[in-house]
């Protein structure tokens, strides 16, 4: 069940209906995501499992950044997903337990398995320079209402923020139609890699202070 302790000043106030909707959008948005495609290899062809797993999953995210990072909705149609470092390192390490130990009981054997072994992999490519970045989580806007520079005013929301306090920011992307998008908002292509579970290729990119 979802946590309702009241959220931080720049996190959207939690809505249990609002919550469910938006985790749903980001599982529209992201169901071909190679990622997301092995951590849900339990559902095998069954797309509405899928779907339902996915969102679950998304759930959880939302939950874990409401204590360790900030949350912003796009109405019912996406969601930006932050983890700061705001909260301390041990909150953000209890939280990622919470977390994975649910992720375990939702994905089953095999999609936990290559949820932890792509994780670990790609926490392993991350600079070390960046351990007290903003980390971009999760960023998805449903098919139907792209076009609308949602996940661009979103984004605005953290990314003003950063900047005021002089935060450098991060993400990881499979997508590389997505790169340009990310670019404009100032983020470099710091360095190319490849995961090894999915075979897919991936991009970390970097938002430096000012």
């Amino acid at each position: 069940m979802m946590s309702t302790t009241a959220s931080l000043p720049h996190t959207t106030p939690y809505d249990p209906a609002a919550t469910a909707a938006v985790s749903r959008a980001l599982a529209l948005a992201l169901i071909e995501d190679p990622f997301y495609l092995a951590v849900t290899v339990e559902a095998q062809a069954d797309e509405a499992q899928r779907l339902q797993m996915l969102a679950r999953y998304c759930e959880l995210a939302i939950e874990e950044a409401r204590a360790i990072g900030e949350v912003h909705y796009a109405g019912n149609d996406g969601a930006a997903i932050w983890v700061t470092p705001e909260a301390g390192h041990e909150a953000i390490a209890r939280h990622g337990q919470a977390r994975s130990k649910a992720l375990e009981a939702l994905l089953g054997a095999r999609g936990y398995a290559n949820y932890s072994g792509i994780c670990e992999a790609m926490a392993h490519n991350v600079p070390a320079h960046l351990d007290d970045a903003w980390y971009l989580s999760i960023l998805g806007i449903q098919p139907a209402a792209r076009g609308r520079r949602l996940a661009h005013d979103l984004l605005q929301l953290t990314l003003g923020r950063a900047d005021r306090v002089g935060a450098t920011c991060f993400l990881e992307t499979f997508n590389p139609l997505s790169l340009p998008f990310y670019q404009r908002l100032g983020f470099e292509p710091e360095m190319p890699c490849r995961e090894a579970i999915t075979g897919s290729p991936y991009w970390i990119m970097i938002r430096r202070n000012a």
